[in-house]
């Protein structure tokens, strides 16, 4: 009901901005794709400068670039966005999952082994949307157990981009189980509270991650 509750509270150009952000992560928009503030008006059936200060959410998360003159476009991620963005993720992560190690019990693990059979689940469905949704869960548990609130900061602000950067890595994972299996293996590693191999577990994660974005290009 609380959950509930917030929703109804979040204000409306919020609304938009995440269903703008789906419709970017199911491909119902792609890179580099124009937004007309008077199309999602009527989209929305909102005013327009309810779209304006959507539109502003987005830009604040780098999924949209406004150009003089030109318009709003969906942004588009370089080799060097991507090269970056994985970079950062990668010291961020590694030094978290680190941080959370000594404070991971049987209930975190017991939460752990939940998403990945919904991730299972989601392989049965086929649904990639929903498998790098899981993923994104399954990162970000660990990363607050860290208890490091100048890395959640930045990851926070990462979070959105990482996500996005995501959508088309659905033509490169070998299968829908490959996806399930990294991560059951990584979670294999991690109850295994062996820091050097969580460390060069996740560093291969998401290495492999940045060469298949990067292949993508």
């Amino acid at each position: 009901m609380a959950s509930d509750y917030s929703l109804i509270q979040k204000p409306l150009s919020e609304l938009i901005a995440d269903e703008i952000k789906q419709w970017i992560w199911n491909k119902d928009l792609d890179y580099g794709e124009r937004l007309l503030e008077t199309d999602l008006a009527e989209k929305f059936d909102v005013s327009r400068s309810t779209i304006r200060e959507a539109l502003k959410i987005l830009e604040g998360e780098e999924l949209i670039i406004s150009k003089a003159r030109k318009g709003t476009y969906v942004a588009t991620f370089t080799e060097k966005d991507l090269i970056e963005i994985n970079e950062l993720r990668t010291l961020l992560e590694a030094r978290a999952f680190l941080q959370a190690l000594p404070k991971l019990e049987d209930k975190h693990f017991d939460d752990l082994e939940a998403i990945i059979e919904r991730m299972k689940q989601g392989v049965k469905r086929k649904d990639w949307n929903e498998l790098f949704n899981l993923d994104m869960t399954f990162h970000r548990y660990l990363m607050d157990l860290s208890d490091n609130s100048r890395i959640l900061k930045i990851y926070d602000s990462l979070q959105v981009q990482i996500r996005t950067a995501l959508m088309h890595l659905d033509e490169y994972y070998s299968s829908f189980d490959a996806f399930y299996q990294e991560h059951k293996e990584l979670l294999d590693i991690l109850k295994t509270k062996d820091a050097d191999k969580v460390k060069e577990s996740i560093i291969n994660h998401i290495g492999y991650v940045e060469e298949k974005l990067l292949g993508s290009i």
